[in-house]
């Protein structure tokens, strides 16, 4: 019959011959053209995911070159941003030395001499309550920022250890060994904390109110920062040996409205030699500064009795 299929197979005991119905060749050519289907589907879907995978690598190239990318600008930020750093840090040094060399001139003019007290207008010491007392000793900076074996270097005029020409020193060079914790002398605000590699080095500034300023320089390590709040005895840095030194030490500045003063009076002066810095430093008006500490004294005095006597009254 034209409907059938006949399959003829042969083997040594003879040759057999099967005829296959209609339905049955129908269902294997249906199953042919499954499977050729499938092999296409099965072809188009590892291209598609061969192509995705090949788009994922491209993208993953691209975003590492443009990570490199980001990496490098980065770097190149830093690198200016620290090469600005540094050339702020130059110019501070810099208007540092024109301010030693506008001190060496009023020297060289006699204008420190000129602001001296005469003899009849000093303060008189004997005269002032341990209020005043008191209020001066937390805000002008006394005793000295850190224990030190010796003074390698005085205030007033040198030669440079490692420029070599001479030049006037405006603090006092307190030797010790790196890391020795340098304190406070005084109440005040930090104005300014700035790390270096030139000059002053790590440097250090603290305002104490009233046109006292102190400097610290050739730090370690600070262990404060700008804006904070200190009060007398606080921990504030340790010292070192960075910026333009010979060895460890800490370079110390004291000085009232911008001009540098001799901080050895100040670290002589304490409650135990409370004349001391009034007969050394004649360049401040002392008798001005403590008419304001006695009104504050005062204030407070009135302020505290005002709380006082409502508390016994109602004790009472």
């Amino acid at each position: 019959m034209k409907d059938q299929l006949t399959i003829s197979i042969s083997t040594i005991n003879g040759s057999y011959h099967f005829q296959l119905g209609k339905y049955l060749r129908r269902n294997l050519i249906a199953t042919l053209l499954l499977f050729i289907v499938a092999v296409v589907v099965m072809a188009f879907s590892i291209q598609y995911l061969w192509n995705a995978v090949d788009q994922t690598q491209q993208e993953k190239s691209q975003l590492n070159q443009h990570a490199n990318e980001l990496k490098d600008e980065i770097l190149n930020l830093e690198s200016d941003r620290q090469s600005l750093e540094q050339n702020l840090a130059d110019r501070r040094y810099e208007l540092e030395q024109i301010s030693g060399r506008v001190n060496e001139l009023e020297n060289v003019l006699g204008i420190e001499s000129e602001g001296e007290q005469p003899l009849d207008t000093r303060l008189d010491t004997a005269a002032l309550n341990s209020a005043v007392r008191v209020a001066m000793l937390k805000v002008i900076p006394n005793g000295s920022p850190m224990e030190y074996r010796r003074i390698s270097s005085s205030y007033g005029s040198r030669n440079h250890p490692v420029y070599g020409n001479k030049r006037r020193h405006l603090g006092i060079d307190l030797s010790g060994h790196t890391g020795t914790p340098v304190h406070s002398p005084a109440d005040g605000v930090v104005e300014l904390v700035r790390p270096s590699k030139k000059g002053y080095g790590n440097l250090l500034k603290i305002d104490h109110g009233y046109g006292f300023m102190t400097l610290y320089a050739h730090l370690k390590a600070f262990k404060v920062k700008t804006g904070d709040f200190v009060r007398k005895g606080d921990l504030i840095a340790l010292s070192g040996n960075s910026g333009t030194s010979t060895g460890p030490h800490l370079h110390y500045e004291v000085r009232f409205l911008g001009r540098a003063l001799n901080p050895k009076y100040f670290i002589n002066w304490g409650p135990d030699n409370f004349d001391y810095l009034f007969n050394h430093e004649r360049s401040i008006q002392w008798d001005s500064l403590v008419k304001v500490l006695e009104a504050q004294a005062s204030t407070q005095l009135q302020l505290s009795l005002h709380k006082a006597v409502p508390s016994k009254a109602i004790s009472n």
